[in-house]
């Protein structure tokens, strides 16, 4: 009765790893078969893992199975129930984050610009070390300008190159392109350190300030404007001048904030 029991337990204990390893299996085999393109064998693949072992796989199982079934989804509609069954019920699983931003991508399709920036900024927000972070800006970026918020995605194309890597050429000159089109939209300024009717005065403070690490250069008098306006910065966003305004209070200076849009004029 013993041996009969201890046979059971054993045979039980050996059952156990293999239908782990069967249920890895099977995804392993779905995921191969939608890597090569073999998308119908892929669901099939699929959903016999979802009979099989659907309900009783844990969290990260079935978080890895969702997430696969939104990226083999014929419609979008289907695609994004996958997608946030992922961010809702596997939010603590490695596909939580590759699912934000799938599905921002797929509201930015549609037009759901406001979306793409609340479920971007929650990958954002809620997995910092995410690997898609420069790519998420990059269409916190593109949302924000479709948006009317040329601000909010400036500040976002900033953010992603700054934290880019250097390899990554191509999302590079995605953000810089978004970067540039948010420019052409924003209100841009420069800063005016100090105003002279000599120009060769306006020219020696310009030099000192360029000495100093200063982005300075002159605005040169004109019929209408007599003086030589000694200025630091071009294009900059409000930010960007406010913190160029501090370091040159630091540095003693009197500055103040210029609209770029003030007065056109030639610099040198």
């Amino acid at each position: 009765m013993r041996l009969g029991c201890l046979g059971l337990l054993m045979a039980v204990a050996l059952a156990v790893p293999e239908a782990a390893a069967q249920e890895t299996t099977l995804l392993d085999q779905a995921e191969r078969l939608a890597a090569g393109g073999e998308t119908q064998e892929a669901r099939q693949a699929l959903a016999r893992w979802e009979r099989e072992f659907g309900e009783s796989a844990p969290p990260a199982l079935r978080a890895r199975a969702w997430f696969l079934a939104g990226r083999l989804s014929e419609e979008g509609a289907e695609a994004e129930l996958h997608y946030l069954r992922v961010i809702i019920e596997g939010s603590s699983t490695e596909y939580a984050d590759d699912a934000l931003l799938r599905l921002a991508q797929y509201k930015y399709a549609r037009g759901e610009y406001g979306r793409v920036v609340e479920y971007l900024g929650r990958l954002r927000r809620d997995y910092p070390t995410s690997e898609h972070g420069p790519v998420a800006l990059l269409w916190i970026a593109r949302a924000a300008a479709e948006l009317g918020d040329a601000e909010r995605a400036c500040a976002a194309a900033e953010q992603g190159l700054a934290e880019l890597s250097p390899a990554d050429t191509l999302l590079e000159l995605a953000l810089r392109e978004a970067q540039a089109g948010c420019r052409a939209r924003v209100r841009t300024y420069t800063v005016q350190v100090a105003a002279f009717q000599d120009e060769v005065a306006a020219q020696e403070l310009a030099g000192t300030l360029l000495r100093q690490g200063f982005d300075a250069w002159v605005l040169n008098a004109t019929e209408r404007d007599p003086l030589y306006r000694v200025r630091v910065g071009r294009g900059l966003i409000e930010g960007e001048a406010e913190a160029v305004m501090e370091r040159l209070t630091v540095a003693g200076y009197s500055p103040f904030l210029v609209s770029q849009a003030s007065r056109p004029g030639g610099g040198r």
